[in-house]
């Protein structure tokens, strides 16, 4: 457990926390926002040189993309950039049933 505060609610306190999130809802959107970040890292990882004993080959060039998905993968579990957030808040106004109806 982290012990440092949410910089969000630190910084806006009448910020409302998303309401009950279907699981697979949540899911799906860290599952997204996760491959978001690993395109994103992609062009990071692509100049850098390899070197030492193991450094270099095919090999190495074929799981660099394993490797830039677990890193966007920890990152949307430990919260992201907000993209998860922003699509579930989207996802459930669409979804939602006007009132009277």
């Amino acid at each position: 457990m982290s012990t440092l505060a949410d910089p969000v609610t630190v910084a806006y306190p009448a910020y409302k926390a998303l309401p009950a999130v279907p699981a697979k809802l949540k899911a799906s959107a860290q599952d997204f926002e996760a491959m978001v970040l690993s395109e994103m890292m992609s062009p990071m990882f692509a100049g850098l040189k390899t070197d030492g004993p193991f450094g270099g080959g095919q090999g190495e060039e074929a799981f660099r993309g394993f490797l830039t998905q677990e890193y966007g993968k920890a990152i949307a579990a430990r919260g992201g950039i907000g993209v998860a957030d922003m699509l579930i808040r989207s996802l459930m106004v669409t979804q939602e049933i006007p009132h009277g109806q």
